[in-house]
């Protein structure tokens, strides 16, 4: 995936996060200073991003995770911070949440202001495993691409390198800085979000380092995730000698997706994308049973159950009134 411009965005990520912990004191020096400061992190946070893509590590890859935790946590506390790697004690277990999980880094800086700051990010990538050969890192001009580059490892880097620009300044107004990377965001957190929430229920100010797109613009919130499941339920019967004596389940399911596949609403960050399906054992088999998922996001709870009733209504409206489905 290419992160577009990296290196006047990492420029700019540097520049403008100088300012965590006391805006006013830090604008109030010359602007060349920061400046500066920052032009000197820029190759050192390309190479940053590079060592971190050269780690492949997939949500579900958790040895994967485990290299690229122990490699960011040798990088803070080679910048002074108080480090551990924290494995997930309280997961909260969804549908699709893997037998193990990956670590976390926590890292703490301790300043001689008050306000507390923490910084977050995530390691884990939504990539396979063996996929980074065919598209190893790499700059191009402005550009660098790599696996998992603009979610999230430039985030990753971003912070590292914000903790060695502020040393850099020799700014300290702050009571506690402290940073969480977590190894799970990829698959919703099931392992991090505890953790998440109890430190940053501690602080004045929590900043995620999500990408914030093209722009490069500070974004104050972000969707939820939901998923919508499809249930057909048909009669088997042999494609061959009675397929008329069969409920096809898949193309019900059919007809179901095809009627549920315009109810997003962008323009009020509303998204409904049905992703996964599946269906029949045999091909000389009429399928009996066909199930599909879909991705949910939405901006507010209302939202998702207003979601919810328009499906429950949808679905009543059957191709094969023997077909039973449910959602």
């Amino acid at each position: 995936m290419p992160y577009p411009s990296s290196r006047p965005l990492a420029l700019r990520a540097l520049l403008a996060l100088a300012c965590l912990g006391g805006a006013a004191t830090v604008l109030a020096a010359p602007v060349a200073a920061v400046h500066d400061a920052a032009k000197g992190q820029q190759q050192a946070m390309l190479d940053t991003m590079r060592d971190l893509v050269n780690i492949e590590s997939g949500s579900k890859d958790v040895e994967g995770v485990e290299r690229i935790a122990a490699l960011i946590a040798e990088r803070f506390k080679a910048l002074g911070g108080k480090v551990e790697i924290l494995q997930p004690a309280d997961i909260f277990r969804l549908d699709d949440t893997p037998e193990r999980v990956g670590p976390m880094v926590h890292a703490e800086f301790k300043g001689s202001g008050q306000k507390k700051i923490m910084l977050i990010a995530h390691m884990d990538t939504v990539y396979r495993n063996g996929m980074l050969k065919d598209q190893p890192f790499r700059i191009d001009g402005d550009r660098a691409y790599g696996l998992g580059i603009a979610d999230d490892k430039h985030g990753v880097a971003t912070i590292l390198h914000t903790v060695a620009l502020l040393q850099k300044l020799d700014f300290k107004d702050y009571g506690t800085l402290t940073v969480l990377i977590n190894g799970d965001e990829e698959i919703s957190s099931p392992g991090a979000r505890a953790t998440i929430t109890r430190l940053g229920a501690d602080q004045d100010a929590v900043f995620s380092f999500e990408g914030g797109g093209a722009e490069g613009r500070l974004t104050l919130a972000t969707s939820g995730i939901g998923a919508a499941y499809l249930t057909v339920q048909g009669k088997t019967s042999h494609a061959g000698a009675r397929p008329e004596g069969g409920v096809n389940a898949l193309t019900e399911l059919s007809h179901q997706i095809l009627q549920l596949k315009d109810l997003s609403k962008p323009e009020e960050g509303l998204k409904l994308n049905w992703t996964v399906a599946q269906a029949g054992t045999n091909r000389n088999v009429i399928p009996g049973q066909a199930t599909a998922q879909a991705d949910a996001r939405a901006l507010k709870v209302s939202d998702f159950d207003a979601l919810e009733r328009t499906l429950q209504e949808r679905i009543q409206k059957k191709l094969l009134p023997e077909a039973k489905v449910s959602v």
